[in-house]
């Protein structure tokens, strides 16, 4: 018999299964009724096509596999160690497909059907997952964002080439001296993994809060509280709710809407040191045209006041990218200056030709605020004017 033979075999026995009666006995009894043997190897890929995410289940447990894009029931792609890569894997028809979507979504408590044939949802495990099927689409898509809880350390960013040993001193000095940090970067570009990273330097005596549509960071830190947004209470209302929980600082998965307009009115009103992500690809100016297009729409101020509200309550912009060969790299750290003729850009470190230079110190008002938050400890690095740690 052909495995899907087999599938739909078991799984119409399933449905009237005695009560007390073993599923996985049941499974291998069945099996060998159908095919006269015992197969440990065709138990276990039925079982999981039955009963679990079928041929999928390897690609979940592969710590080197971080996405998984499912374009039907004939094409498999993942993303591991950072490329993107065709396997061999094959469903037994869209059916087959179709019914493994149908279980995430129950087991996330979603819905996916005719009328509402497209949906996000979560695997137990952290994943991020979306499911299309028709008639949205000619076939059932499925695009699994596998959740990472590794977090990367200092010694890891390092020898991947995403920072260097310079750029340590400043983000422990502008994390610790509370500087308040957007982290920017496309899809994909680490910014998730960044942010975390940044975090380990958050003084173990300081209170965080921090809010997430989907529970990603996980940082590890001692006073830590981690809010959810649901249907009945998102991201906007949840970052109202945490300035009344006492935060020493407030930490936003990402700002996409009208979220942006309290958290930089908490890091203007005495939140110092918050860190967020934003969607932007390589210049300060995007991400901040990014934020005011978020903030705009809850009115009452203009593009130009929402654009000053930013220029002066962030204090670092940190950009990422994925470069071609699938390494995550810090590309730009920069900052935002008024000036008499409008608002400029003032990059400290910029990655090109492959590798990373310093073009020029932090500006005196940045520095300023870090010498008064870190009792005028800065190190001795040319970020902040001084020589070159070695």
């Amino acid at each position: 018999m052909e495995t899907r033979d087999l599938v739909l075999a078991v799984r119409s026995g399933l449905e009237n299964l005695p009560t007390g009666y073993s599923v996985e006995e049941y499974i291998r009894e069945r099996l060998r009724e159908l095919t006269g043997k015992d197969d440990e190897a065709l138990f276990k890929d039925i079982a999981r096509r039955t009963l679990g995410l079928g041929p999928l289940e390897d690609l979940l447990v592969d710590p080197d596999v971080s996405d998984i894009m499912v374009n039907g029931p004939n094409q498999v792609y993942v993303e591991r160690r950072g490329r993107l890569e065709l396997t061999p894997i094959r469903f037994s028809d869209a059916e087959e497909l179709i019914n493994i979507i149908y279980r995430i979504m129950q087991m996330s408590g979603r819905r996916i059907n005719f009328s509402q044939p497209v949906e996000d949802a979560r695997l137990p495990d952290g994943s991020r997952v979306n499911a299309v099927i028709p008639p949205a689409s000619e076939v059932p898509l499925l695009t699994i964002r596998k959740f990472v809880q590794k977090t990367f350390s200092t010694q890891d960013l390092l020898a991947t080439g995403s920072i260097t040993e310079e750029m340590i001193w400043l983000f422990r000095a502008v994390v610790q001296g509370k500087a308040n940090i957007i982290v920017a970067g496309a899809t994909g570009s680490g910014k998730t993994t960044f942010l975390r990273w940044l975090t380990t330097f958050i003084p173990s005596h300081e209170r965080i809060v921090v809010i997430e549509d989907t529970r990603e960071l996980d940082i590890e830190h001692p006073h830590v509280v981690s809010l959810e947004a649901t249907a009945n209470a998102g991201i906007h209302r949840l970052t109202i709710n945490a300035l009344r929980m006492r935060p020493d600082r407030i930490i936003i998965g990402e700002v996409r809407g009208a979220e942006a307009f309290e958290l930089l009115q908490a890091m203007g009103t005495g939140h110092e040191g918050s860190l967020t992500t934003v969607h932007a690809n390589y210049t300060t100016r995007e991400a901040v045209h990014r934020l005011v297009r978020a903030m705009i729409r809850i009115g009452g101020m203009t593009a130009e006041e929402l654009e000053y509200m930013v220029t002066e309550t962030v204090d670092l912009f940190v950009f990422l990218r994925r470069l071609q060969d699938g390494r995550r790299r810090v590309v730009r750290v920069s900052e935002i200056e008024r000036t008499r003729d409008g608002n400029t850009e003032r990059d400290i470190y910029v990655f090109r030709g492959g590798k990373h230079h310093f073009v020029q110190p932090v500006s005196r008002r940045l520095r300023d605020k870090l010498a008064e938050n870190l009792d005028g400890s800065l190190p001795d690095i040319p970020a902040f004017g001084g020589g070159i740690v070695s």
